[in-house]
């Protein structure tokens, strides 16, 4: 059972609960990729909020991920 699903939440409200983990180092990218891949953000956020003990390395790489799949929907829409 999901306790936090950020989908039903602003895009940003997961922007914010990713960018914590690393105090505001990620805001730029995690804006971007809530513009390119706004699910795929809300989604991860929903993942990390219902994992206990999750590490910020973790969610470095799932930033990470992230930032991948917006440079790949940024390169389609060209």
């Amino acid at each position: 059972m999901v306790k936090n699903n950020f989908f039903s939440r602003p895009v940003g409200a997961s922007v914010l609960f990713l960018n914590d983990f690393h105090f505001g180092r990620n805001l730029d990218v995690l804006n971007r990729a809530a513009r390119l891949v706004p699910s795929d953000v809300k989604g991860f956020a929903s993942l990390v909020a219902n994992a206990p003990n999750i590490s910020a390395d973790s969610v470095q790489d799932i930033i990470d991920q992230l930032v991948k799949w917006a440079d790949e929907a940024e390169n389609a829409e060209q």
